[in-house]
């Protein structure tokens, strides 16, 4: 979920980093007024593997989520870790498939842009009565799957 746009929408490159061997590894690398990040998803990601794993940016190396910091000290079981992944994977998918329910067409935006996008815009009850209880469940959903993502995955405030 760090690396598919669920997480993040940016990774904010470091001292270290090479932007333009990235960018010729197939990263879609951007210039902002502070930097270069690289845009979630990432396009290294296929089928949850990384495929520039030795050249990832330091942010990704450096970033532990907080499933694996608390199975390698021995406070969950990788089982009790799984089935919090598989949790914010289902609700992560749900947000997807409601965002497509909303009229939304993919295009590979991070998640939280899709969403943003999506709920910018009112709808209007009377003439499209169907969105009303499809905008109500994304809202409510994404609600749940960003308090897991604060509370499960991403690293305690000051920690990193």
């Amino acid at each position: 979920m760090c690396c598919d746009g669920t997480m993040f929408q940016v990774v904010r490159m470091q001292p270290g980093d090479y932007p333009a061997e990235l960018t010729r590894l197939g990263m879609r690398i951007r210039r902002q007024e502070d930097g270069f990040v690289m845009e979630q998803p990432c396009a290294g990601l296929c089928e949850r593997r990384c495929t520039i794993y030795e050249a990832r940016p330091a942010r990704c190396r450096a970033f532990l989520c907080q499933q694996l910091r608390l199975v390698e000290g021995h406070v969950i079981t990788e089982a009790e870790a799984q089935a919090r992944i598989d949790l914010a994977g289902r609700l992560a998918a749900e947000v997807r498939a409601l965002i497509t329910q909303s009229g939304y067409r993919e295009d590979g935006a991070p998640l939280q842009e899709q969403y943003d996008r999506v709920t910018v815009v009112p709808v209007n009850a009377e003439l499209e009565p169907e969105q009303v209880p499809v905008r109500q469940k994304l809202e409510a959903t994404m609600r749940v799957l960003k308090t897991i993502l604060r509370r499960d995955f991403l690293p305690p405030p000051g920690s990193h």
